[in-house]
């Protein structure tokens, strides 16, 4: 969805993935971004890599019309919600719904990766979801 309409606005989206309080970047997290529809039936939208950097590429988003977000009393929402997942297979995979994306907005979802216990040889737990209820944590940039 990186096509332009003027029909339509438009958000830019990233994520940041870090593992030791936001010490060490996560190198090759797979990051799943998921839209919704009315209905609440999700759909695939992008699937991104983290970098060495523990950075995905930014991305562009479908909004609602910025003109939600400079009147309040519209009714309208003035943000688009997904669902980002990201895994890798020595963290835990981590799921935060209801990402906020703006209009004309850059925003980056900091990702604070749990690592999976060291079992010492012996085959790793198995990866188990760790749900973030919301996704008030995006940063604007």
């Amino acid at each position: 969805m990186n096509f332009q309409n003027p029909e339509k606005s438009y958000g830019k989206f990233g994520v940041r993935a870090f593992t030791a309080s936001s010490a060490y970047p996560v190198e090759g997290a797979l990051v799943f971004v998921r839209g919704r529809r009315s209905d609440g039936e999700s759909y695939p939208v992008a699937v991104l890599e983290t970098d060495e950097s523990g950075k995905t590429p930014v991305i562009t988003l479908e909004t609602p019309p910025k003109s939600l977000s400079l009147s309040p009393n519209t009714g309208g929402v003035p943000y688009a919600l997904y669902d980002v997942e990201v895994s890798h297979k020595d963290f835990y995979t981590l799921v935060t719904r209801d990402v906020q994306i703006y209009p004309d907005t850059t925003s980056v979802l900091p990702v604070n990766m749990l690592p999976l216990p060291d079992t010492a040889g012996a085959e790793k737990y198995p990866s188990s979801n760790i749900i973030v209820s919301g996704g008030g944590n995006v940063q604007g940039l």
